[in-house]
């Protein structure tokens, strides 16, 4: 694309082709080719935004952590427009555009973009609506990111607040298990004590006391085979 004039790059060029020749050739005579590697930086939040970037090839990503996780916020591929645009209160940028592959951007300097906007009409509309859907696009990045973070603060306390009732039924469902097997044994001591109709009303007696008490696991907890064992000394 480097033996391409530049005219005609800018007159291919996807977002600003439509606009006027004479147009095109005033962001050629002002504007300033950069070459990036693959991992250079074309902008970061450390430094204020110096220039329009009209992206002819390549490819750029934005990516921050705005406390969700790091994650792209924007990418531009040739054809593309970013940096500093005609009315934008853009300082720096909220992330790191990096070169994803070998990219051409022709810059053009922010002291021009005054002169821009009389000069160039049609492109100033354009970069324009460039601009109002790069705004929408940050807001929504912004509002997803925010959304994440709360869902992940909903998880974690719905978490904290299921596992709690959750362990509590597992360590009654263990100490039941336990007490399940003392019932058992007591029931087949009982069975083959073979007591008399005065010392099983005296069992029944016992057991009505003990649910009259309502605390729990008094009949376990007392051993139903040592009151099986007092009755049949008795």
């Amino acid at each position: 694309m480097s033996q391409v004039p530049l005219s005609e790059q800018l007159a291919r060029h996807r977002t600003l082709g439509a606009a006027p020749p004479d147009e095109l050739a005033w962001l050629a005579e002002r504007g300033v080719l950069r070459h990036l590697e693959a991992g250079a930086i074309l902008s970061s939040p450390a430094a204020p935004v110096e220039s329009l970037f009209i992206i002819l090839s390549g490819h750029l990503e934005m990516s921050a952590d705005r406390g969700a996780g790091r994650n792209k916020i924007m990418e531009w591929r040739g054809g593309d427009v970013s940096g500093l645009l005609p009315y934008s209160r853009l300082v720096s940028p909220p992330g790191d555009a990096v070169a994803q592959e070998p990219t051409v951007i022709l810059a053009v300097h922010r002291d021009h973009l005054p002169e821009m906007i009389r000069e160039c009409h049609e492109v100033t509309a354009i970069l324009v609506r460039v601009m109002l859907d790069r705004a929408r696009t940050f807001t929504s990045s912004g509002l997803h990111d925010e959304k994440m973070i709360s869902l992940g603060k909903l998880s974690a306390g719905l978490a904290h607040e299921l596992n709690n009732p959750a362990s509590a039924i597992e360590r009654t469902a263990s100490l039941l298990e336990d007490r399940l097997d003392e019932a058992e044994q007591a029931t087949r001591v009982l069975g083959a004590a073979r007591l008399t109709d005065e010392q099983l009303a005296a069992v029944d007696s016992i057991r009505g006391a003990c649910l009259a008490s309502r605390s729990p696991g008094v009949m376990v907890s007392t051993g139903a085979t040592g009151v099986v064992d007092r009755l049949l000394r008795h």
